[in-house]
């Protein structure tokens, strides 16, 4: 099946994002409109129907087509087979299912549950050579952070890595095979009382860097103030965006994005205060463009999208953006944003942004997370 929003005036939107983007990032730069690029690729998101129902699909960015399958559950964030054959999609917290999208056909099928006293965190990674799965789970009986290594041939779990903390969110390559980044969110909540937080005043959120191999915590990173829960992860080369979310008072949040570098661990970004106020102390999801030297995180309580130089951690400004979450940066550093309304928008440069086209039956409500393909 394909589905996608109602159309809408992309002609009028592109017109509407690019003065705002250019008035705040580049002030008095000049933007000339053209028919916008094509791109190339796919995006997974899990998303779902005016009914409430669940899917887990894309947007094929060539011709703008939503294509999925109908799943039992809410879906989060999704891995892609390094042989470009499926997606897997996570359920969201506290789901326990996996779901396999073979893109060839736009199948649906359940890969696997989790263990008896265990749930999902919403992410997972192959490993580059495609015969591991990783997943982020929390045992919630022992209050742990686990990454399960399934076999992809049966999806059985043949070894688990501790990961050094509770609440592991998102889970990412830094040496590809080698050294994995977990984000540990710190956050304790147990399937009896839904996603209620039962541990804040004592929260201990962490960044962890694991040896696959053997499991070995290799660099484990805090920060001063334990309410800035560790939750998105965007790797670039040399460095890696972290995305937070701050279980205090919004305006109180000291930031909500760090850059991870070797050698000089976790950085909190700033902003001016005016600024770290707006972005209502949550993130929803971070990409990096090493093309555009830009870090991108989603503000979706915010209404917008707030951005930082990669180079030197200098803050951009602040591009208004109605309930954006999913983030991610295509093969040629272009940033796709994906709204809740079911639009899609392209970040071309600091000077030039515009809505994607997406063509369908039925409006949507895309999910947290863009996986680019």
């Amino acid at each position: 099946m394909s589905c996608a929003a109602h159309p809408r005036d992309p002609r009028r939107r592109r017109l509407l994002l690019g003065s705002a983007a250019t008035g705040v990032l580049l002030a008095g730069a000049g933007t000339a409109w053209l028919r916008p690029p094509r791109h190339d690729g796919t995006l997974f998101s899990a998303f779902e129907d005016a009914r409430g129902e669940q899917y887990i699909g894309g947007l094929s960015l060539h011709d703008g087509v939503v294509f999925g399958a109908r799943v039992p559950m809410r879906a989060h964030g999704c891995a892609l087979d390094p042989d470009g054959s499926r997606a897997v999609f996570f359920a969201r917290r506290p789901g326990t299912q996996a779901f396999e999208l073979t893109r060839s056909t736009h199948q649906a099928r359940t890969l696997f549950e989790t263990p008896p006293g265990r749930h999902l965190a919403g992410h997972g990674v192959f490993s580059p050579d495609g015969r591991w799965l990783y997943t982020p789970e929390h045992d919630y009986e022992n209050a742990r952070g686990v990454l399960a290594v399934r076999d992809v041939r049966t999806w059985r779990i043949v070894a688990e890595i501790d990961t050094r903390g509770i609440d592991p969110h998102e889970v990412r390559w830094w040496q590809p095979g080698r050294t994995l980044l977990v984000a540990n969110g710190g956050i304790l909540t147990h399937p009896r009382s839904f996603r209620r937080k039962l541990n804040i005043p004592t929260m201990d959120p962490s960044l962890c860097l694991i040896d696959a191999a053997s499991g070995e915590c290799l660099e484990q990173w805090r920060f001063y103030d334990h309410l800035l829960s560790i939750r998105h992860l965007a790797v670039a080369r040399g460095s890696a965006a972290v995305g937070l979310q701050y279980e205090g008072e919004p305006q109180q949040a000291p930031g909500v994005v760090a850059l991870y570098r070797p050698g000089a661990g976790l950085e909190l970004l700033q902003a001016p205060a005016a600024e770290r106020a707006r972005f209502r102390g949550y993130v929803a999801s971070v990409a990096v463009s090493e093309a555009l030297d830009l870090v991108a995180a989603a503000c979706p309580y915010g209404q917008g999208i707030a951005c930082w130089a990669l180079s030197d951690a200098r803050y951009l400004g602040f591009i208004r953006l109605d309930a954006v979450y999913g983030l991610s940066s295509l093969a040629d550093g272009v940033i796709v944003a994906s709204q809740r309304d079911g639009t899609a928008v392209a970040l071309e440069s600091r000077r030039r942004s515009h809505f994607l086209d997406v063509h369908g039956p039925f409006p949507l409500r895309w999910d947290d997370h863009w996986v680019a393909a």
